[in-house]
């Protein structure tokens, strides 16, 4: 069973004066109790109790509470309107015809569930029980506290929630520049350099979610890529 709701907004502006864009945000939440989604976090035990799944009822794994994006595209201004005529037709000087575009992705962190290094169960994983306020010091050492968290007595499931946890948030930017070199009417080169991550922000993985573990609560991980540039050459015709 799942349950999806979520708020839209949408703004895009058309071409004009050498600029559009598109800006996109949602809040969403989504709920269920599947414990075998495709992607995302980390739910932890699959169930916990098999005999008890109403208890598996939380954050989904692929919740993501907000999320934004920006996409533009925009004509440089200088050199506008500066063309020559060479043997092949028109072609436009070194200074126009130069474009940028660009994504950027921001959004919050995925859900995860806290778990037991040592199971207190017979043949299940299991989670702890919630003693106290769980606060987010958001360091890469302790991106949450644990103390809030103890272990059940032995051969009881936990209280914790499943997916109750949330890790680092995702802020990403991609970005080009292009050129167009007109030859002859359909004749073409284009030049591009693309930079993904251009500003080498790093995406950090979730923290470690093992209560009892001596690293519970550090990051050790990072997830995507770090900047990558490249550039090319293509001749339409």
């Amino acid at each position: 069973m799942s349950n999806y709701y979520a708020g839209q907004l949408t703004l895009d502006k058309r071409f004009s004066k050498g600029l559009s864009g598109l800006v996109g945000y949602s809040w969403s939440h989504s709920i269920d109790n599947v414990v075998l989604e495709f992607g995302g976090g980390a739910a932890g035990p699959q169930p916990q109790d098999p005999r008890n799944l109403r208890a598996e009822r939380g954050n989904s794994i692929i919740d993501l509470r907000h999320r934004l994006t920006v996409s533009y595209l925009y004509e440089l201004p200088f050199g506008k309107g500066k063309e020559f005529l060479n043997r092949g037709g028109i072609a436009d000087l070194a200074l126009g015809g130069w474009q940028t575009n660009g994504i950027l992705t921001i959004q919050t962190g995925q859900p995860f569930s806290p778990v037991l290094q040592t199971s207190t169960t017979n043949g299940t994983g299991s989670r702890p029980d919630v003693v106290g306020k769980v606060t987010y010091p958001r360091t890469l050492q302790r991106w949450f506290d644990p103390s809030a968290y103890a272990t059940p007595a032995p051969y009881t499931y936990g209280n914790a929630s499943r997916n109750s946890l949330f890790g680092p948030g995702r802020f990403n930017w991609d970005m080009s520049l292009f050129k167009n070199f007109v030859i002859h009417d359909q004749m073409r080169f284009e030049f591009r350099a693309e930079a993904f991550n251009v500003f080498n922000h790093p995406q950090f993985g979730l923290p470690n979610q093992s209560i009892g573990n001596a690293q519970v609560g550090s990051i050790t991980s990072t997830v995507g890529n770090p900047r990558q540039l490249q550039m090319g050459i293509r001749f339409q015709f």
